[in-house]
């Protein structure tokens, strides 16, 4: 298929938007020796030719003010551009410039980006990119992340027609849902005013659509096998085969070694080949070299294996992709699965199942890991058992030849013991069916790529603008997914949304025993847009029982001798409250500060109050035994107030 771009032209585009009923500047389009039948001036004269696609810094538009002039400047540019196809007459509009742009990705298909327009584009890089299935609602709450919604609100004189605007871009979705083959559109300026949005220029490419992974839905209980073979079982602690059937030890379901060379390997019968296996097996661990694999994944299909896990690297990434799709053919052909090859395993600790070489397994738990970084995932279990996190299960995709990361997150947004997916990107192949299924489940992801080394390269605006990076959490955060920006942060979230999911609402309570951090936290709440709640209505309540000098407001200083008494009569104060969503407590140790004690009476108050409450408790050893019980009865708990504020508002619902 031929995948080469198509220019289109300024007169073009306005016929595409025209199909759909999308509104256009008055323009009219003059073939070379025409005299023009224009009325309305001042107007723009432009060049218009499929070879030219910056026309304005070739010097091929220019202002005209009278009939004389334009009939003058046609002839004019007539002569400086001799190839060109004709000349568009284009209406001057007035309002605020914005910029609206479609980039059809490989793998979410078409968005449509929005923001600041006009020669500052690429400067400021006000735009956020939408999806196409992103609804009116989604659209609007991406749009609020960018300064041109405070234009369009009202700004020194200039006031734009927001519903229009939205209109506008509605129409531009329906375009690319009608003509898939659109590549890449231009629209800047678009200009709004309060009665009428109209772009000013447009050009754009079309090619035929890429050819794409499909979707296949994983069975049920792919990851939850009852028998497994490794196949490269070995008694050499040095090799995977060793250590993948080491981990396999406290597997509560049936383990085969096979390996030619051995009849028992760590306690295990060992069999020559899967295929000599007497029982049925479900799951093969395969770590030989890649030149075996075509020939062990056959035996594998042979055998009814439903899934084959390539540990053995060097295919794909050492530069030998036909090795790695002759694979994925073979087992397609007994309708088998793959994951990697080049994988670390996968882990379901509530089985004791490590299918992995990480010498490690975390305690079982409920956030589903899925990674595209085998080194990643042994760092993140090293670190979860420190913060004694648990998993419901942990998948390496490895190269992802055939079982892509969208298909794993799919099958855990069905798995009742999974509350949170977090997922390790570098790049996605199906982020259009990723977006289908974000609001199944709370979801967070660290994205891999976000420097300009990782963009694609693009002579539009709409490709510069549109980086991996960029693209990827715009999509993501527009269907209700949450993007960390570090892998502390992915944890700070992660133990908010598996204790109260997404959160509702957007007044904050904080309560402290210390001024400045109850100051931080306010200042960074008011940073992230979160309201601090009005506590008037209960002021004079609390001042029973409060010193004099008490700050009065929110947030609620208890004062720096407060103990936990004080904490208490305050909790039972406020959890009666209706004025607020969520609540931060902050606690910093002074010399009459009872940690223990208080920390039982944070989990008390989130049993009373019956909503969201998050702890912050600040220093070292003093607070440590405080922090373990806080964490036992899973109130989520943070160290300083700025990660606690940021975990409230990234885990915020609409």
């Amino acid at each position: 298929m031929d995948l080469k771009k198509k220019p289109i032209t300024e007169p073009e585009v306005y016929l595409l938007l025209k199909e759909v009923g999308a509104p256009t500047p008055k323009y009219l389009f003059v073939k070379r020796g025409e005299t023009p039948k224009w009325e309305i001036f001042p107007a723009y004269l432009k060049v218009v030719s499929s070879r030219i696609y910056h026309k304005s810094e070739v010097g091929g538009v220019l202002k005209v003010y009278s009939k004389e002039e334009l009939n003058g400047k046609i002839e004019e540019l007539s002569r400086k551009f001799p190839q060109a196809e004709g000349f568009l007459i284009v209406e001057e509009l007035k309002g605020i410039e914005a910029f609206v742009g479609v980039k059809r990705d490989p793998s979410f298909l078409h968005t449509v980006g929005a923001g600041s327009g006009g020669i500052f584009v690429e400067l400021f890089k006000d735009v956020v990119f939408i999806p196409i299935s992103a609804d009116r609602e989604e659209t609007l709450k991406k749009l609020r992340e960018t300064k041109l919604i405070k234009l369009i609100g009202g700004f020194r004189g200039l006031r734009g027609n927001l519903e229009l605007f939205v209109d506008f871009l509605e129409k531009v979705k329906e375009l690319c849902r009608k003509k898939p083959e659109i590549e890449e559109l231009d629209l800047n300026p678009v200009f709004i005013s309060e009665d009428r949005v109209a772009p000013a220029d447009a050009k754009g490419f079309l090619s035929p659509l890429p050819k794409r992974k499909e979707f296949r839905e994983l069975p049920e209980n792919l990851f939850r096998p009852s028998s497994i073979a490794v196949i490269g079982a070995s008694k050499n602690p040095k090799k995977a085969g060793y250590a993948l059937l080491r981990n396999l030890e406290r597997f509560r379901g049936k383990v085969f070694p096979v390996n030619p060379k051995y009849e028992e390997v760590l306690g295990f019968k060992c069999y020559p080949s899967i295929l000599d296996v007497p029982s049925p097996v479900e799951c093969a661990l395969i770590a030989v070299p890649p030149e075996v694999t075509l020939k062990v994944v056959e035996e594998c299909g042979k055998k009814g294996v439903k899934l084959s896990v390539v540990i053995t690297a060097g295919f794909k990434e050492a530069g030998r992709a036909e090795l790695e799709r002759e694979l994925v053919e073979k087992a397609k052909n007994f309708r088998m699965r793959i994951l990697g090859p080049n994988t670390l395993g996968f882990i379901v600790p509530s089985l004791g199942l490590n299918a992995s070489f990480s010498s490690v397994t975390p305690p079982p738990g409920d956030i589903s890991f899925l990674s595209q970084s085998g080194a990643l995932i042994t760092a993140v279990i090293d670190r979860a058992n420190e913060e004694k996190i648990g998993f419901s299960e942990i998948i390496s995709l490895g190269n992802q030849s055939d079982i892509e990361i969208t298909e794993t997150f799919e099958l855990a947004t069905r798995k009742e013991e999974t509350k949170v997916i977090l997922a390790y990107v570098e790049g996605v192949e199906l982020g259009r069916e990723l977006l289908n299924f974000l609001k199944r489940k709370p979801s967070v992801f660290i994205k891999a790529g976000r420097g300009e080394a990782g963009k694609r390269a693009a002579s539009s605006h709409t490709g510069s603008l549109a980086g991996d990076y960029k693209l990827f959490k715009d999509c993501v955060e527009s269907k209700g997914g949450i993007v960390a920006e570090c892998l502390e942060e992915a944890f700070d979230v992660c133990q908010l949304l598996r204790v109260y999911g997404r959160i509702e609402g957007n007044r904050l309570l904080i309560v402290t025993n210390a001024g400045g951090p109850g100051t931080l936290a306010s200042d960074y709440a008011e940073t992230f847009g979160i309201e601090l709640a009005d506590i008037e209505p209960v002021k004079e309540e609390l001042s029973a029982f409060l010193p004099p000098n008490w700050s009065k407001i929110n947030p609620v200083d208890l004062i720096g001798d407060a103990t936990s008494d004080r904490y208490r009569k305050a909790f039972n104060v406020l959890s009666k409250y209706e004025g607020w969503d969520f609540s931060l407590v902050i606690v910093t140790p002074q010399s009459m500060t009872d940690i223990p004690q208080i920390a039982h009476e944070i989990v008390r108050f989130r049993e009373i109050s019956k909503r969201p409450v998050v702890a912050c408790l600040m220093g070292g050893h003093s607070v440590k035994l405080g922090i373990e019980i806080l964490k036992s009865d899973s109130v989520p708990v943070f160290k300083e107030p700025l990660r606690a504020v940021k975990s409230l508002w990234k885990s915020k619902g609409s």
